[in-house]
């Protein structure tokens, strides 16, 4: 495939124009802002006054880090989200979100997010607010297994800093958690915390002083002209078109595409809950507590069970305890949290945290976007040259938003993928 230029969408067939109706829902997507330029240094030509090159669909962190990456290499990007970036629906949304390079064999995993990493610190630069918070991440086993074996291996080929933790080290080191069923840990040096609501926000905002143009709009995929995809459709009447579209909707793309990935991403609630800590006592931030992740450690508990802490940041201690997947209504199910999952948190924090005495000072009902095998959907719908996915974070898609940004940009502008990522991302052999 050739690389997209501005010129080359118009070129290959598909119409830019918008209904009438559409018109006056979306209005006028505004061109890059003056000075974007493309990375030759060149301006960006105009294509079609006030119409957009390419329709992203989802504003959370796959489809919002996408959106600004395109406009930045000089496309015209109207960014559609059905309740609005950092809504309470999204994915992407809560108060934090965790930043780790530990991916146990997966090395391609832990390559993305110290890519990911560097690119946090620029943009937190940029945006010029705090984001990234470090802290370290320590990885609790019942022992020294292969997972752990495996993630050394990667640590010492990437050169990344760690720490292999006997129990007593842990129990001398962080006397604030109790270490029951604990008999090996990893500690992942460079792991830390992202402000998830806010990083949306300042990605979006960046979007838009960049000529960007976000509008509130389900959207769903509209006429077809052989492979083209010629337009969304908008809820409530009109229609969106433009030369490529990007659906980054997160849970909500097995609706879109139901008999595609229907069966490839599933959906599944998580009901976390945040502890506060104590006047004055700091035992619990981010920077003194690591965030904690165990798997069959916690007594009495299943050995499929994963849970995790995120330490507090300003929002409180964060406990994510693992249990049976729970279905989910994306759109008409109140997020709020079960008095089983409370009571079940409680007990956790009197095992884990046996010195916090403090209540639960907020909670919050997720989703998460799985595939079967926890890899991200990155890929060209099949039946259309013009449309690409970004879906099946799993769980930890947010860390690596910048990067899949970068990836989705590269594909839909036409350059070549990346073999050695390609073969993780893509649909083929899925579902």
């Amino acid at each position: 495939m050739k690389p997209i230029t501005r010129r080359t969408f118009l070129g290959a067939g598909v119409g830019v124009a918008i209904t009438p109706a559409a018109g006056a829902l979306v209005g006028a997507v505004p061109g890059a802002a003056p000075g974007n330029a493309h990375s030759s240094g060149q301006a960006a030509p105009a294509v079609g006054a006030g119409l957009p090159d390419v329709v992203v669909v989802g504003a959370g962190a796959f489809g919002a880090w996408t959106a600004l990456t395109l406009i930045e290499r000089g496309a015209k990007v109207a960014l559609l989200d059905a309740y609005g970036p950092g809504h309470s629906r999204a994915t992407s949304c809560d108060e934090v979100r965790q930043i780790r390079m530990s991916y146990g064999d997966r090395e391609v995993y832990s390559r993305s997010a110290m890519n990911a990493l560097e690119l946090w610190k620029k943009r937190e630069a940029e945006f010029g607010r705090k984001l990234l918070h470090p802290g370290g991440r320590l990885v609790m086993r019942r022992a020294w297994n292969k997972e752990l074996e495996d993630q050394k291996a990667v640590f010492d080929r990437l050169s990344l800093p760690y720490e292999v933790l006997e129990p007593e080290e842990m129990a001398k080191r962080y006397p604030q958690v109790g270490f029951e069923g604990v008999g090996a840990g990893f500690l992942d040096v460079n792991a830390g915390l992202l402000k998830a609501r806010e990083a949306i926000m300042a990605i979006t905002e960046a979007f838009e002083r960049k000529g960007g143009a976000i509008r509130l709009a389900r959207a769903m995929p509209g006429a077809s002209a052989g492979r083209t995809l010629q337009n969304v459709a908008i809820d409530g009447g009109g229609t969106l078109a433009a030369g490529a579209f990007v659906f980054a909707c997160g849970p909500w793309l097995r609706h879109v595409f139901p008999e595609l990935l229907g069966k490839v991403i599933t959906t599944a609630r998580i009901e976390i809950a945040y502890i506060g800590s104590p006047a004055g006592d700091s035992s619990y931030r981010q920077g003194i507590l690591p965030n904690l992740s165990e798997e069959g450690t916690f007594p009495g508990a299943p050995a499929s069970e994963v849970s995790y802490t995120q330490s507090d940041i300003d929002a409180g201690l964060k406990i994510a305890r693992g249990g049976p997947r729970m279905p989910m209504d994306l759109d008409r199910d109140e997020r709020i949290v079960s008095a089983w999952q409370i009571n079940r948190i409680h007990e956790y924090v009197r095992v884990r945290f046996p010195r916090l005495k403090e209540p639960i000072v907020a909670s919050r009902v997720c989703q998460s976007d799985a595939s079967p095998d926890s890899h991200f959907v990155l890929d060209r719908h099949p039946g259309h040259d013009n449309v690409w996915i970004a879906g099946g974070g799993s769980g930890h898609g947010f860390k690596h938003g910048p990067v899949v940004g970068e990836y989705m940009a590269d594909r839909v502008t036409g350059r070549p993928a990346v073999p050695d990522l390609e073969k993780f991302f893509s649909l083929a052999g899925r579902g």
